[in-house]
């Protein structure tokens, strides 16, 4: 069995796919808070992309998973350095920590502890981004080297996916912080198009560092799909 993949005709429709769940949730935030429908039997609540357990969050977390995927796969060619490799294969596990916490919010759980001990509003409205950020951090410098070895286009590509991803999930976790220190804690239309924001542009980075690996595997294919042998017996 042979299972071809094309890069760019995959992430164009998981890019189609993010575009329609992101106006969906800006649809049912329209009907809510607009013209007061506030559930519309369920439905809202379903692609609601600042609710957790529905169709958004395991789309995220699926886009994750994948790139953990293809990282460990990455890991496993055999035209690299036992360095290499062994950075392909962290990053593989920070990928499939990533979609662990993006399906059971594990970051939220550091909200509690660190408000209690060090009290915070503003832009540190959501305090997990202070230990996740120094990790953020800490990885940064650790693939520094590692990601300016990078051929091109996969070095472009990675680091701009990594952009989107981090001005998704900090920059713009940080502007809906301040926008419920200042406005007060409930949620309304506003902070509802800052969440739709953030959850796009985290989409994006992974559909582009997705594109990215899948590019990276199917250079040796020179432009061509990528493809998969399955050995069917």
């Amino acid at each position: 069995m042979e299972l071809r993949i094309d890069a760019r005709k995959t992430a164009v429709t998981l890019l189609i796919v993010a575009i329609v769940l992101v106006m969906l949730h800006v649809g049912g935030m329209l009907s809510r808070y607009v013209l007061g429908h506030g559930r519309l039997l369920g439905v809202i609540d379903t692609f609601n992309v600042n609710y957790e357990n529905n169709v958004p969050t395991f789309f995220s977390a699926f886009l994750l998973l994948s790139c953990a995927a293809l990282l460990a796969v990455v890991a496993r060619k055999p035209d690299q350095t036992a360095r290499d490799a062994r950075h392909w294969r962290w990053l593989a596990l920070i990928f499939l920590f990533l979609a662990l916490d993006e399906d059971a919010s594990i970051h939220e759980l550091w909200i509690g502890p660190i408000q209690y001990l060090l009290p915070m509003d503003g832009i540190f409205y959501f305090a997990w981004i202070i230990p996740y950020g120094i990790g953020l951090l800490l990885v940064g410098l650790l693939y520094l080297r590692f990601v300016f070895r990078l051929r091109e286009p996969t070095r472009r590509l990675a680091i701009l996916a990594g952009s989107l991803y981090v001005a998704g999930a900090f920059g713009f976790e940080m502007i809906g912080g301040w926008y419920l220190s200042e406005f007060g804690d409930d949620v309304d239309f506003p902070y509802s198009i800052i969440v739709a924001g953030e959850e796009f542009l985290e989409m994006c980075g992974s559909i582009l560092f997705l594109y990215a690996l899948l590019g990276y595997l199917g250079d040796g294919l020179r432009g061509g799909p990528l493809r998969i042998l399955v050995n069917s017996r």
